[in-house]
């Protein structure tokens, strides 16, 4: 299984076999010989724990170039780069800590990686999202000890050069940025600052909790999808510089003048430093820079500064900018950072983005909340409430909208409108019951090999059948459900945790 997985992911980007002591057969070498002169190879990162990560020195690691030695090694490894260099070495002449594991050096870009930092919703929500608000149904799923990684991997890999500045790097992390902020719409824990091509989980039988060779995506693809997402959010795949202003914010006037401001002070009751800095990182967001870019660029403006904060608070208000929760600066924030430390100056607050985006309320702050934000926490609330012994929750239908917070009028709306709840209602008066369960849930429990748990999916499916408010969810369920299992190479390891269908 594992050599099949390694195959896919990793292409010809690596040797198949060792070059000395190898294993294989005469036949198989002479063979990956032959294959060395069609397509270079070049060399992935290793690790033996997470805490290597950031050792003292470095990434505390070792190399890696060829498949048989990533399988022999893979058990008693952590993180692996999926994604192959041109070469990687040392710093060290212990040979302890790598070197050269930069975008940069990158030789070829095999598979995107999201890394999701929560289990509060199962893979299967996870295969469902992609499906219906991404790319479409991932290669691989792995579970983390907090959370889950999901690799999308392309058909042939994106060899990188230095031609026209790394253009294909910066498609590259285009299409890898558009694919998470998809995802982060409609799950959570979805790292949006994630490095795009950095160190992610080894891949193992213990941990794969779903894949498919047969889902595997085309460049061309990928780049037509991204290109009608960066068309949603009034940017192009590329920051286009041009003379004056052109369509980048950073080079308007007021970007200009407030990134030269040296005297921004803190001050209480008064717009100051952190929320300057906040939205010239809000601004280059908007621009489409990356947050490397963005980091370095407010590091040196901080550095200016007369009196400048600690470089971990410029890292946070990068962070913070670039979770994607924002599409753009304030205008109001613009005008009045103009007003409080460039006084006198008449700048103007010009628009490059098709109109300047407004802060979204909290949730908490909105009067009445939208539709689709109800049946979010209802979903969130049968996610947390079931599971796949018990997938269906039992309660009085005053209890359930007293938990949630939600009106009994809008939540019959969200109720008839949904596809994705599915409700049963028992009984009369004071002594009703009402039951709630949702596609992911049925979902999880279909694709589970245990025999309980497919009881329990075909129970539900009985019960829930007698309600016409479910036949739209119903039929969602039926037809992702068939996109899930069509494939005939999803099936169990035995002994293993591997829970795909």
């Amino acid at each position: 299984m594992m050599t099949n997985v390694f195959e896919i992911l990793l292409h010809e980007g690596i040797h198949s076999y060792k070059k000395k002591n190898s294993s294989a057969p005469l036949p198989h070498l002479i063979e990956d010989q032959k294959q060395t002169k069609k397509h270079k190879k070049g060399a992935i990162g290793v690790t033996r724990s997470k805490e290597d990560l950031s050792s003292p020195g470095g990434v505390k690691g070792y190399v890696i170039t060829s498949k048989e030695t990533l399988l022999e090694d893979s058990v008693e490894l952590s993180h692996w780069t999926p994604n192959v260099h041109n070469y990687l070495g040392y710093v060290d002449k212990e040979k302890r800590h790598l070197k050269g594991h930069t975008e940069k050096n990158l030789q070829q870009i095999n598979t995107f990686v999201v890394d999701i930092d929560t289990k509060k919703q199962p893979y299967t929500e996870i295969l469902t999202a992609a499906l219906d608000y991404s790319v479409g149904i991932p290669t691989m799923v792995l579970e983390t000890p907090k959370g889950f990684q999901v690799y999308f991997v392309l058909e042939t890999p994106l060899f990188i050069s230095n031609q026209n500045d790394y253009r294909g790097l910066k498609v590259a992390k285009r299409i890898s940025e558009n694919i998470r902020r998809s995802l982060a719409k409609v799950l959570q824990g979805v790292d949006l600052s994630c490095n795009d091509f950095g160190f992610f989980r080894m891949p193992s039988e213990d941990n794969i909790r779903w894949f498919s060779e047969k889902m595997v995506f085309s460049l061309h693809n990928l780049i037509s999808w991204s290109k009608r997402q960066d068309d949603d959010q009034n940017r192009g795949l590329f920051v286009v510089e041009s003379k004056g202003e052109g369509l980048d914010p950073t080079h308007a006037e007021w970007f200009r003048e407030l990134l030269a401001t040296r005297h921004v002070k803190g001050r209480d009751g008064q717009i100051g430093r952190d929320n300057l800095m906040y939205t010239l990182a809000l601004t280059c967001y908007s621009a489409g820079k990356g947050q490397g870019e963005t980091l370095d660029l407010l590091d040196e403006y901080n550095s200016s500064l007369e009196a400048p904060v600690r470089h971990s608070e410029v890292q946070k208000i990068v962070k913070s900018a670039y979770k994607g929760r924002f599409k753009g600066a304030s205008q109001i924030y613009i005008q009045e950072l103009l007003e409080a430390w460039l006084p006198g100056k008449d700048i103007p607050v010009t628009n490059h983005l098709g109109g300047w985006y407004k802060f979204k309320k909290e949730r908490k702050d909105r009067v009445r909340s939208h539709y689709d934000e109800w049946e979010e926490d209802l979903l969130a609330y049968i996610q947390s409430e079931t599971s796949t012994v018990q997938p269906i929750k039992w309660t009085t239908q005053s209890a359930l909208c007293e938990a949630v917070g939600i009106p009994r009028s809008t939540f019959n709306e969200v109720i008839r409108k949904s596809k994705k709840i599915l409700i049963k209602r028992i009984g009369k008066g004071r002594g009703a019951q009402t039951g709630l369960t949702s596609v992911a849930v049925l979902l999880q429990c279909a694709l589970e090999f245990n025999q309980q748990h497919r009881a329990l999916y075909y129970e539900a499916i009985s019960l829930m059948n007698g309600s016409r408010e479910n036949a739209s969810a119903l039929w969602e369920l039926e037809n992702q459900l068939a996109l899930l299992t069509r494939f005939p190479e999803n099936r169990p390891l035995t002994g293993k945790k591997f829970n795909s269908s």
